[in-house]
């Protein structure tokens, strides 16, 4: 069954701090919908959360999802913060991480493995995947050297975002059968799929989840029409929302969830995008 992790954007309340309270709720009511949850992601804007709140919603999507159904974002730019995000992580039960190149400063493959080996290392029963994403980190692992660091420090697998994942077939390709491969195109996951990948890790769901768990019935089914319906409406929300987390947050403040809050600078959306994310079912 092709898997869909929900990367879950955070809850902001009018003064700026975490809504609690929202979230809970959210995490409720996504939890019958999609296999899990990828917390405190890119879609979470991790950079602009202390290690305590990144700790804090961990707790919060276990306390919901239980261990097996949560997926760890423990990347952070230095080694020694995102060591710390992964053993607290561990210790509150957590069993899938999920880490983020080094970021920001330039880095040679070699300090890339050294990273991942570093948060590896306190993973004790949990397994860690890597998250590839060039655009935002400045960090490009090219398949072939992802496949040798993944070896050398004991990765389990990747989540792909952008060019990354334009390029999933090639990752699948230099890593060994079995490795457990998303990818962050929320829309391609019939491809993914059928290139030997787990699943997706959609954004998008977390307003929308239920034709992402169409698309994803239909494609483990063989379901070709119900395939063709769900991948059309999953389209629709990716044009409405733009693929962005402005706009997976005003469609969440319209389905009652927040108040769109974001901490991260983002582009104010124009009257015109407002009124397509209404327009979805």
């Amino acid at each position: 069954m092709p898997e869909i992790l929900t990367a879950v954007p955070t809850f902001f309340d009018d003064a700026g701090e975490l809504d609690r309270d929202t979230t809970k709720r959210h995490f409720a009511d996504l939890a019958d919908h999609v296999d899990g949850v990828f917390v405190c992601g890119t879609t979470g804007e991790f950079p602009a959360l202390d290690l305590g709140e990144r700790q804090e919603l961990t707790e919060l999507a276990l306390a919901v999802f239980g261990p097996a159904r949560v997926v760890v974002h423990v990347g952070a730019a230095s080694t020694r913060d995102a060591v710390t995000l992964a053993r607290n992580a561990v210790a509150a039960g957590a069993l899938r991480l999920a880490a983020l190149t080094p970021y920001y400063l330039p880095v040679d493959f070699d300090s890339v493995a050294r990273h991942f080996a570093a948060i590896t290392a306190v993973e004790g029963t949990a397994e860690t995947y890597g998250y590839l994403f060039s655009e935002r980190s400045g960090v490009i692992v090219p398949p072939e050297e992802f496949a040798r660091i993944s070896a050398e420090t004991g990765l389990a697998g990747a989540k792909l975002s952008g060019s990354a994942a334009d390029r999933f077939g090639e990752y699948v390709e230099a890593l060994p059968s079995g490795t457990r491969l998303w990818s962050g195109a929320d829309t391609a996951l019939a491809h993914v799929v059928r290139s030997g990948g787990t699943g997706v890790v959609s954004g998008l769901s977390a307003a929308f989840p239920r034709p992402f768990r169409a698309l994803a019935d239909a494609v483990s089914s063989g379901d070709a029409e119900a395939e063709r319906s769900a991948q059309q409406q999953v389209d629709a929300v990716l044009d409405a929302l733009g693929g962005t987390i402005e706009g997976i947050k005003a469609a969440l403040r319209q389905l009652g969830y927040g108040n769109g809050a974001m901490r991260m600078p983002a582009p104010v959306l124009d009257p015109a995008a407002l009124q397509r994310i209404a327009r979805l079912p």
